[in-house]
């Protein structure tokens, strides 16, 4: 059975190449990719000189904004130079979410795309759709694939849920020793499983391991020019043009904008290589708020313009403070005054009955005094402070 899955196998490349070979030049996508051509040894050959192939749309002349190793695993696959790579189908590891058959062929072709670009590889090769029998993490049957297509490695990308999310991974297996090639895994989850965000993240962690440039654009429309906007969690430079075209390196980035001390939720968006985002509206609102709206949520239409926040005068809540402590210290002013005054009364009652000073009576003397100086002070205090609180909450 082994020999005669290899045969099919074997035979299906030959007459799939073959028949690319008796094809016409197919114009190229609307992604601005070419369709990819093999010849019977699985190889893609050289452009013809007289039909150059049309080069990559330009995206902008400017580094994309670096990405932080954290949030994007980097792929080391140095040890790829001058060698061949099968690029096997895309695989989902679980039934959820979406399992469309052009939606795997639009995720393999992702990366082989990429791989033809790749200024380290040798050559790169499509596998059909017989080789989807095997498992993302079975290096002896991936390899088997491998060698029959007369390839050193084989990348193998796959997707499987987890929580809320995806966890999609890509590694690269070498067919001489049937095992994963040293430091060319790497996964990710998502919190998505949408097509253009899981072919965004293929693009990135392809151009990044491949090493070959490629860049998009975010598209932040923030009409004000407080707003500094942060693409992952890094400062983005700004133009000061609506809207703002940022490059960044392919994959599903965080969007957020900031004025001052206050600052957005983000907003995940994806960018293809070569390609633009949909546009991110950053709007402020008269309390401060700082909402984010994606331009598919609005239906072709277009946000309210920001507003100034409108921010009460420090002094106002001021004055009323130093008004509301003048009433306090008035109210306790007059409770002193009336507690001095009865004192002393109980204290001349006394002496007229008596005819002299009792002990107490002097003690209560004493006490009345104090009494009338503290209320004297409040009193006084008070008149300050209100004075005060209403020159503040009233004249500025």
């Amino acid at each position: 059975m082994r020999a005669v899955f290899a045969l099919v196998l074997a035979v299906s490349f030959a007459a799939s190449a073959q028949s690319k070979d008796n094809k016409p030049a197919a114009p190229p996508p609307s992604s601005g990719w070419n369709t990819p051509q093999t010849v019977p040894s699985g190889r893609v050959p050289p452009p013809a000189a007289a039909t150059p192939a049309p080069a990559a749309p330009k995206v902008d002349e400017s580094l994309p904004l670096p990405l932080s190793g954290g949030e994007q695993p980097q792929l080391d696959l140095s040890l790829l130079k001058d060698t061949s790579l099968c690029v096997f189908p895309f695989v989902k590891e679980s039934a959820a979410g979406s399992s469309d058959k052009k939606y795997l062929e639009a995720i393999q072709k992702t990366f082989f795309e990429v791989a033809k670009d790749s200024p380290l590889l040798k050559d790169a090769v499509l596998l059909g759709d017989s080789t989807t029998r095997c498992e993302p993490h079975d290096a002896a049957c991936v390899s088997s694939v491998g060698r029959m297509a007369r390839c050193q490695n084989v990348l193998v990308g796959s997707s499987a849920a987890k929580g809320n999310g995806f966890v999609l991974s890509v590694r690269i297996f070498e067919v001489g020793k049937q095992r994963v090639l040293p430091n060319s895994e790497v996964e990710q989850v998502l919190e998505t499983d949408r097509q253009s965000d899981v072919q965004a993240w293929a693009e990135g962690q392809a151009c990044r391991a491949l090493q070959v440039k490629c860049a998009g654009r975010i598209y932040v429309d923030a009409d004000r020019r407080d707003m500094s906007i942060y693409i992952d969690n890094r400062l983005a430079p700004r133009s000061f043009k609506n809207p703002e075209a940022i490059a960044v390196e392919p994959g599903v980035h965080a969007v957020r904008v900031a004025v001052g001390q206050r600052t957005s939720l983000e907003k995940k968006v994806a960018v293809r290589r070569g390609g633009f985002s949909e546009t991110v509206f950053a709007r402020q609102t008269e309390k401060g708020g700082l909402p984010l709206t994606l331009a598919s949520d609005l239906h072709g239409g277009r946000p309210d313009p920001s507003v100034d926040v409108k921010e009460g005068k420090w002094t106002r809540p001021v004055g009323y403070t130093l008004m509301g402590a003048a009433a306090l210290a008035l109210g306790v002013g007059i409770f002193q005054g009336q507690h001095s005054k009865s004192l002393v009364s109980d204290a001349e009652a006394n002496y007229s009955r008596n005819g002299v000073y009792l002990a107490s009576d002097i003690s209560n003397l004493n006490s009345a005094k104090s009494a009338a100086t503290i209320a004297n002070v409040l009193i006084v205090s008070s008149v300050v402070l209100a004075a005060t609180g209403g020159v503040l909450a009233f004249a500025f």
